[in-house]
């Protein structure tokens, strides 16, 4: 087919292309080694062998998404694919019906860059599957003026380039185009997908368990996106999780070598890949010897493998929404949405970095909790959490009546949704309330709230905090007292372990603890001399200390939990407290 080209004007063309290029420069990767397309195009080889192959799932519950009457505007969606049917209604397709029911004004169309891929599933199932140049082909022929083209690609590799160089070739034929980002690409996409990986894996977490996520990896730089994620895990104190990759590093050497120094007895496995696809089902989960979860098995490790890909996680499917609204909002320039320049100097928030703590932990009730905002100038007063069987609400008093609606998302998400999905306040006591999902404590959500005044969307970033709630509601605090545990009068050494703030601050361990009529009393020394006081059950406390790292003597109001403390720091640009917990552990008492 010969490809048509729209008569757009010059400014119009320039901006298309500029577009393209914008979203898709930076890497330092040469886009069309040879090499690397022969190992992308192979990477599920075994997945279309000619071999019998296992159930993948019924194609027909599949919608490929290549029907025509697109209208003007078009929102394309680029995947690797994948031939296991089940797995790629699970996940592209649900990232797609998210994308659909998000951008009403946008008809969701399919493209795939794999054409081995596309040719078996045609060949084995009689489903047709646009490759990316023929869904380019159909928007043309359907006279789209404005296309979106949102990737679900993990990071800016390869793939991701030779994709926009595909889309620049079409930068004439549309009036207005713009490429979505991948999944991880600024520092809140990767604190936010870690903080889903670890949701996600929640319920298999127990003692002596390590969580391991298999990566595809690549010879390309972006490869540095494991190594990036396996340390925000560990800031988060989330050292059970372990990333390894199939084709690069850390490798899976390097995950046994993990497993066996964190002396784990079960692992779990998951795909890091948006789909479960032939890696996943061989590579991890196969009977075959060299599989992980056979090598493992053979090493004496308890094995479970988790068959979902990423794009079966919502909040995964919310973050390609988020980035796709940002690409609408390129070529539509939304007025509705406001600009760097209208925001309010942004407020630093304290719990980047923290493990996220979730419904199930919680126990079902009404409470009274703090919450950080990211802006001052959206006003929470105060705030009550309700969780009811894992699921949590917030309603938020507002200190004003200036915002019409709040949408749990980014603005540019707002502006382009339908008006349906934004939650209106309610009225009590004289003072509006919102009340939004909360997905998880001591974890960033992005809230968009809409002004009267300014008639824009707003970014918002809410952090509720767990350790202002009562020692009850954590469903895990069971804390023993030392009349308990049967503890004399004495000096102890007792292990002790800091959790909550960024994660980077600690605590040296073990700490002395000094037991008198049963009231034990702890040293804390902080690994930084920036703490000028300590709260403690409502009770504000002193350092002994001019010199050297902080150091505090506080009550120790049980042992075996998450005890909550506050500790103002005096790092930042303005003194600021920060919540963080403490647990001692009473093996050490006896």
């Amino acid at each position: 087919m010969i490809r048509k080209k729209l008569l757009v004007t010059g400014m119009v063309l320039s901006f298309a292309a500029a577009t393209v290029l914008s979203g898709c420069a930076g890497t330092s990767q040469q886009a069309n080694d040879e090499s690397v397309q022969e190992d992308q195009n192979t990477a599920e080889v075994s997945d279309v062998s000619e071999e019998e192959e296992p159930d993948t799932g019924d194609a027909s519950l599949d919608d490929p998404r290549n029907a025509d009457d697109i209208g003007e505007n078009e929102l394309l969606v680029a995947s690797f694919g994948t031939s296991f049917n089940d797995s790629r209604r699970l996940t592209i397709g649900a990232i797609e019906s998210d994308l659909d029911e998000e951008f009403p004004d946008y008809s969701v169309r399919r493209g795939f860059t794999s054409q081995i891929i596309i040719d078996h599933v045609s060949t084995r199932d009689g489903e047709k599957i646009d490759n990316i140049h023929e869904a380019l082909e159909r928007a043309v022929d359907n006279g789209v003026k404005n296309l979106v083209v949102q990737p679900t690609h993990l990071m800016n590799g390869y793939e991701y380039d030779e994709l926009c160089e595909e889309v620049a070739n079409y930068s004439d034929a549309f009036e207005k185009i713009a490429i979505g980002k991948p999944l991880l690409t600024t520092d809140e996409d990767f604190y936010a997908v870690a903080g889903e990986l670890v949701g996600a894996m929640s319920d298999y977490e127990e003692d002596g368990t390590a969580i391991v996520y298999m990566g595809h990896g690549t010879e390309a730089d972006s490869n540095a996106v494991y190594e990036k994620m396996q340390g925000i895990l560990d800031e988060m104190g989330k050292t059970n999780y372990i990333i390894g990759t199939v084709e690069a590093t850390p490798s899976f050497d390097d995950v046994l070598a993990k497993v066996k120094e964190g002396g784990y007895t079960r692992v779990v496995l998951r795909p890091m890949m948006v789909v479960a696809g032939d890696h996943a089902n061989n590579d991890m989960a196969g009977d075959d010897e060299d599989s992980w979860k056979s090598i493992l098995t053979s090493e004496g490790y308890d094995v479970e493998c988790v068959l979902s890909g990423l794009g079966e996680i919502s909040g995964i499917r919310k973050l390609y929404a988020a980035h796709a609204a940002s690409a609408i909002n390129e070529i539509q320039q939304s007025d509705a949405v406001a600009s760097s320049s209208d925001m309010a100097a942004p407020v630093e928030l304290t719990s980047q970095g923290a493990a996220p703590v979730f419904g199930k932990d919680i126990q079902d009730g009404s409470y009274d909790i703090d919450v950080e905002c990211s802006s001052s100038m959206f006003p929470i007063e105060s705030c009550e959490l309700d969780v009811n069987s894992g699921d949590m609400t917030a309603t938020l008093f507002m200190g004003g009546t200036g915002y019409r609606y709040v949408y749990p998302g980014q603005p540019e998400e707002a502006a382009f949704t339908s008006e349906d999905n934004y939650i209106a306040p309610e009225k009590k006591t004289e003072v509006h309330t919102f009340t939004i999902p909360v997905e998880a404590l001591d974890y960033p959500i992005s809230l968009a709230a809409f002004s009267d005044k300014k008639e824009k969307w707003y970014g918002r970033t809410l952090v509720f905090k767990s350790a202002s709630l009562p020692q009850e509601a954590l469903k895990n605090a069971t804390a023993s007292s030392a009349s308990e545990i049967e503890i004399s009068d004495g000096t102890y050494q007792v292990e002790v372990t800091l959790s909550g703030g960024s994660g980077r601050a600690n605590v040296t361990s073990p700490a002395t603890v000094v037991v008198t009529d049963g009231k034990p009393m702890a040293t804390i020394e902080w690994s930084s001399p920036n703490y000028d006081y300590m709260i403690v059950d409502g009770d504000k406390y002193e350092p002994e200390n001019s010199d050297g790292n902080s150091v505090f003597t506080i009550p120790v109001l049980g042992f075996d939990y998450e005890m909550p403390i506050k500790a103002d720091t005096t790092a930042m640009s303005e003194p600021h407290e920060i919540d963080y917990t403490l647990n001692f552990d009473s093996s050490g008492l006896k």
